[in-house]
């Protein structure tokens, strides 16, 4: 599972553990070779934000209920980089970066 771009972010929910952490559900457009070599049918992306620095991107794929927790080398810098800051400017404990 590499993971090389996504498009279209658009915020879901939020959860924040005050000066711990923010994880937050997101909507992306996947490529659609993405989505057929990973047989994934509606995937989201599911980021933890930590508050102490450091971060962790997982894949819940809402049509067959499965979670894949790709490692950071599994994403394109850019893209890795892309969601971690379009969390940040969503979560809570991070609104002064903004």
């Amino acid at each position: 599972m590499f993971i090389r771009e996504v498009k279209n972010l658009q915020f879901y929910s939020q959860l924040s553990l005050k000066h711990v952490e923010d994880r937050l559900l997101i909507n992306a457009d996947f490529p659609k070779d993405f989505l057929l070599k990973n047989r994934l049918d509606h995937p989201f992306l599911y980021v933890t934000l930590y508050v102490r620095g450091g971060s962790r991107i997982k894949i819940i794929d809402e049509g067959t209920a499965k979670l894949y927790t790709p490692s950071k080398k599994e994403f394109a810098a850019k893209t890795y980089n892309q969601i971690v800051k379009f969390a940040m400017k969503h979560a809570p404990q991070f609104k002064n970066l903004s």
